[in-house]
């Protein structure tokens, strides 16, 4: 009996998906315009509004004093993903440079074979130069596989995250705006 029931709500569910995902939607908008609720900064001028939405004291309050199930949810993906980006890459390695190799051999055959097997005239730098520009990425590429996740990250990564925060931390310090 419990089992027949299951089976009827499974089936409802597949069938009315759009209907589903719009209720899901409508409580999730209802329940974060009831969570947050308490709104001190609608009575004030646009100015001083921005500063009000945008500080960083009310943003904590509203999302990590109040419980907020979704910044959870979002960290264990990310950790869960890099663990599996990090284990993933260690036994893809050999393989992705083993293919990026047959790659380039095959691109570079089929390049060759299109410039000398065309009945327009070929301007020799022009070929030359399309095939150094794809030999520099395959380079570039090889180059970012052989150095590894841990290299990537110190030296594209964390730089460029760094200068996202440095801007944030002078928007945020912003107070004459």
């Amino acid at each position: 009996m419990m089992i027949r029931l299951m089976n009827k709500l499974l089936c409802f569910l597949y069938r009315h998906k759009q209907l589903v995902m719009i209720g899901i939607f409508l409580v999730v908008m209802i329940y974060t315009d009831y969570a947050f609720a308490e709104d001190n900064c609608s009575e004030k001028s646009d100015e001083e509004k921005y500063l009000c939405y945008c500080d960083s004291e009310v943003i904590r309050k509203k999302y990590v004093e109040a419980g907020c199930w979704a910044c959870d949810v979002i960290f264990t993906l990310m950790m869960s993903m890099t663990d599996v980006a990090g284990s993933i890459y260690e036994t893809t390695k050999d393989l992705s440079m083993t293919i990026l190799g047959f790659g380039a051999v095959i691109w570079i055959a089929l390049y060759f074979l299109k410039a000398l097997g065309s009945f327009t005239t070929q301007d020799p730098a022009k070929v030359i130069d399309g095939l150094l520009t794809f030999c520099f990425k395959v380079a570039l590429v090889y180059g970012l596989i052989d150095l590894g996740i841990e290299a990537i990250v110190q030296n594209i990564v964390n730089p460029l995250l760094s200068i996202g925060i440095d801007i944030g931390n002078v928007f945020s310090g912003a107070t004459g705006l």
